[in-house]
């Protein structure tokens, strides 16, 4: 178990120092290399990431679930799977972390070009990286009724063009499955059963994460105080030394004096134009789940193009992002004195 204090500043070098960092190394990292592949749904590449979710996953002791259905596409009947890891699934208040793992088809002779490295490899490896530098930690949870859930969407990309129906097939799927499945009612209780929805006490989204310059904005109002959360925790992480110097070099500071602007960033005037970003989160978001939908707003040069491969990654940055949320997930829960 890490050795964690009354000292703020102590415990967030301490979670700085946690080993796997060097795992979201560009392109060889244990972490990332497996989804830096295409991943296009039915393809064997595909199966091979949902092999390794499963190995590593099960590895650490988290129960594995999987949500394989058959649904039709422009394209015909595709079969998707979405995979979920829980720490503790008999917890009925979750954090759940998500991403999507499938990646964009192209058609022929296209179809092995795409590897999509910020959309959404980088945020998948992300959640590897959590779920193993905090596995211990998190061991504190057990019998609190609170966990971690981590969601690995499938179907995310649209096979042709975006509309409602040819797009995010696996969270519509899941969504609409957890509305409908409930928690055991405990022995002696006379309460009304919880879905799995229910069970949700705040969802992010991570997605298209891991080129230079990405800048990430508060999105939805009702859930600004968690975004904050990262704000402060960025800013302390920064100031500590353990960031280094990633991000966007500030404009009109002195010339060379290295002045750099934050990841995340507080909602601004200037930032409801991006309100309305189509993603997995949606259909949470429709049946009253909480969201913080981490986005690079804009969306990165490389994105939906062949470009998006591990030439378009920046490992600072990468790094970057995954201390803060190694920080927020230490914090959310109270888990040492941040």
């Amino acid at each position: 178990m890490p050795v964690l204090t009354n000292n703020r500043n102590d415990n967030l070098r301490v979670i700085a120092e946690l080993p796997g960092l060097q795992h979201l190394a560009v392109p060889n990292g244990a972490y990332l290399k497996p989804f830096l592949v295409p991943r296009v749904v039915g393809t064997e590449s595909h199966r091979r990431v949902q092999a390794y979710i499963r190995t590593t996953f099960s590895a650490l002791g988290w129960k594995v679930e999987e949500d394989t259905f058959t649904q039709s596409t422009p394209l015909g009947d595709k079969t998707f799977n979405n995979i979920v890891a829980t720490k503790f699934p008999e917890a009925t208040r979750q954090l759940v972390l998500a991403a999507h793992y499938d990646s964009k088809y192209f058609p022929p002779p296209d179809e092995e070009r795409f590897i999509g490295a910020t959309d959404s490899s980088v945020p998948c490896a992300m959640l590897v990286d959590l779920a193993t530098s905090l596995n211990r930690l998190l061991d504190q949870l057990r019998g609190t009724d609170r966990s971690v859930q981590i969601v690995f969407f499938d179907g995310e990309e649209a096979f042709v063009n975006w509309t409602h129906e040819d797009s995010i097939y696996g969270s519509r799927h899941l969504a609409q499955r957890w509305a409908g499945t409930f928690h055991p009612l405990k022995s002696g209780t006379n309460a009304r059963p919880k879905s799995y929805i229910e069970s949700i006490e705040l969802m992010v989204l991570l997605d298209l994460l891991g080129a230079p310059g990405t800048t990430l904005r508060d999105l939805q109002a009702s859930t600004s105080d968690q975004f904050l959360r990262m704000v402060r925790l960025e800013k302390r992480l920064s100031a500590l030394g353990l960031l280094g110097t990633v991000g966007q070099v500030v404009s009109g500071t002195a010339k060379n004096d290295g002045a750099r602007e934050p990841i995340f960033r507080p909602l601004g005037a200037s930032d409801f134009r991006y309100g309305g970003i189509e993603d997995d989160h949606l259909p949470f978001a429709e049946r009253g789940v909480d969201i913080v939908h981490l986005i690079a707003t804009p969306f990165p040069r490389v994105w939906h193009t062949f470009s998006d491969n591990a030439d378009a990654l920046d490992e600072k940055t990468i790094r970057h992002l995954a201390l803060v949320m190694r920080a927020f997930v230490v914090d959310y829960f109270g888990l040492a004195k941040l």
